[in-house]
């Protein structure tokens, strides 16, 4: 495809007062076009009948299309769980985790997938409370453990039997109601999910709660511990009755997962997964009369060591041979040697690994541990903060939602790993390690309920008409004949803000971000300072395609954006929302607004990227080469 077979239009010899037929506009227009869809799906154990929103994208022959990049995630079998394993192609909806880790990297660093965008504005729905009148029984720490190996040796074992019962009701509930359990699967269901529902068990689905290694690693000791195996005992219970339920009803165990309440199907997944991962071992002792005594051995260490590994030469991580050291070291012997990691280093390396993004900051802290440097500075990495960053040696790395990430990613050498941009740019206003927060403003997000619903009509390639289509009312986008390649990223710059708790300490310090360009060899900074998405948008097939003529557009070539000052002030007499609401509101300013659309034939994305953050206009981001379609 070259620059003169773009600019052919109309296409087939048609002239501008034809009038097409409906099967002639499908064939002219939409074949190999992207068509946006949405679904709504009801949220279970959710209060006023609440129901969350996702989309997909399809092409016209009806063949989904797969947005997310996760060879360059790494960490799609620890970051996602899918409820239905036997669908084609993977569902923003069909997943535990929400939003969706699966549909969630974009096919650029920086970027996330149109799907991910959509699910993210879907407010948390408030649970039911459930009431039960079943009570559990006193069960000792020693039993909890003797029953906990007796399921791990019988976990593949889904059949009900009369001393399953007794164990369930004789031992560790006490149900009021005796005469009616008659072995009800179903029952025994609901009965053990009402228990888990309440509010004195640990939350897994909290990202806080996922270090799964500060409950189990210290085993009997502690109320902390107590609790956690009497959780997995009942969970284990759950998962094996569920597992029995979907045999027989010929369902998959993910589809009656997600019918539970949220709370309680995370700790059923907590429960697969540490069977998975984890075994009892007994330890044999001097004297017998002290009864059994488990340690708890990883079986997947060295598949774990290996996933540091790789993420480690993928980030071109600087001090790679003391990683290896140290893994080859850790690979030696089956147990994991919990003195020399921290928490969430031992949760990764046992394979104990919770759906969410969780993953991303546990496989960086295994890194930072292989490592003497003092990590002092980067003690703000022990929690979850997306507008986060460090600098470590000569690189910095950047968490993926971040804003410096956001543009960084788009730089040739970045490549987005487990959750991280890197490596980038260094900047001399850190210090040779050193954690640093960003301070950002929240971007106005203008979707609504109303928006996404109708999002395949706002969006139909053939547009608003109806069964005559004239070929007047399409046009096809030009793009300007000239390569700009003159500007290159000079400086990262970082002023410190402000203390947020009134502590010492880096981790407690925002900062402002520049990123300093140089365009035809004049420096020119730029202050980063909204939080915007960036959508990798999926390539249509047999292209290029026509545009509708009332889709309208404002072409810019990639070297002028920095001196596009206007931007657009809607944003500012609105005010931020709070996420896809249904809201009767004018939609004017958002049909009428003007999208922007910057077009490039190479591959440097990060000066609109840095734009956007200034100005929060809606642009789109045309990645053109002459060599496709």
């Amino acid at each position: 495809m070259t620059i003169k077979d773009l600019m052919v239009s109309p296409p087939g010899g048609f002239t501008n007062q034809v009038v097409l037929t409906f099967d002639e506009a499908m064939y002219l227009i939409c074949c190999g076009a992207v068509l946006f869809r949405s679904v709504s799906v009801p949220a279970h154990h959710a209060v006023h009948h609440h129901a969350h929103f996702h989309s997909f994208l399809e092409l016209s022959n009806g063949h989904r299309i797969r947005e997310a990049n996760f060879p360059l995630a790494m960490l799609d079998e620890y970051m996602s769980f899918l409820l239905d394993e036997a669908l084609d192609e993977p569902a923003p909806w069909n997943t535990l985790e929400q939003p969706s880790m699966t549909l969630c990297f974009g096919r650029y660093p920086g970027t996330m997938t149109f799907s991910r965008y959509i699910s993210r504005l879907n407010r948390p729905a408030a649970s039911l409370k459930c009431g039960s009148m079943i009570l559990l029984r006193e069960l000792g720490v020693s039993r909890i453990f003797d029953r906990l190996r007796y399921l791990q040796d019988k976990r593949n074992y889904a059949v009900a039997s009369e001393e399953e019962r007794n164990f369930l009701y004789g031992e560790l509930l006490m149900d009021p109601e005796s005469d009616i359990r008659n072995g009800n699967t179903v029952r025994d269901i609901d009965v053990l999910s009402d228990l888990l529902s309440s509010e004195i068990w640990i939350d897994f689905s909290d990202p806080g709660e996922q270090i799964v290694a500060q409950y189990h690693l210290n085993g009997r000791c502690g109320a902390s511990a107590e609790l956690f195996f009497h959780q997995l005992l009942l969970s284990t219970e759950l998962a094996r009755r569920i597992d029995l339920c979907a045999t027989y009803a010929g369902h998959s165990s993910g589809h009656l997962l997600s019918a539970l309440p949220r709370r309680v199907a995370w700790g059923v997944r907590m429960s697969v997964r540490f069977f998975q991962n984890l075994a009892f071992e007994e330890v044999q002792q001097k004297d017998p009369t002290n009864g059994r005594s488990y340690s708890l051995m990883p079986q997947n260490k060295y598949a774990q060591i290996e996933t540091v590994l790789d993420v480690g030469y993928s980030l071109k991580w600087p001090t790679m041979p003391q990683v290896e050291a140290k893994m080859m070291a850790e690979s030696a012997g089956q147990a994991i040697q919990c003195l020399q990691w921290t928490m969430p280093s031992v949760t990764f390396l046992t394979g104990v690994v919770m759906p969410g993004p969780m993953a991303s900051w546990m496989v960086l802290s295994c890194l930072l541990d292989c490592d003497h440097e003092d990590r002092t500075a980067l003690y703000g990495l022990k929690e979850l903060r997306p507008q986060s960053g460090f600098q470590y040696l000569s690189n910095t790395y950047w968490y993926w939602e971040s804003m410096v990430g956001k543009v960084l990613g788009a730089m040739q050498g970045s490549k987005c790993v487990a959750g991280w941009i890197g490596p980038c740019i260094s900047t001399p206003d850190l210090e040779r390690v050193e954690y640093v927060r960003i301070h950002h403003e929240r971007a106005p997000e203008r979707i609504r309920e109303t928006h996404v619903k109708t999002v395949a009509a706002r969006s139909d390639p053939l547009g608003t008409l109806n069964g005559s289509y004239p070929v007047s009312s399409f046009h096809r986008p030009l793009p300007y004949s000239s390569t700009v390649d003159c500007i290159r990223v000079e400086k990262l710059a970082l002023v410190p803000l402000y203390n947020l708790s009134g502590c010492d300490g880096p981790q407690n310090v925002e900062h402002k971000i520049a990123v300093q360009f140089a365009v035809n060899g004049r420096s020119i900074p730029v202050r980063l300072r909204y939080d915007v998405s960036f959508i990798a948008a999926a390539a249509c097939s047999a292209g290029p395609h026509v545009l509708f003529y009332n889709y309208t557009y404002k072409q810019i070539q990639i070297d002028q954006l920095l001196y596009v000052t206007e931007w657009a002030e809607r944003f500012a007499k609105n005010p931020i929302g709070e996420g896809v609401s249904s809201d009767e509101e004018n939609d004017s300013d958002i049909d009428k607004g003007m999208v922007s659309k910057v077009e490039e034939f190479v591959t440097r994305r990060e000066t609109p990227h840095a734009w956007i953050h200034i100005h929060l206009r809606c642009l789109m981001n045309a990645r053109l080469r002459v060599s496709e379609g």
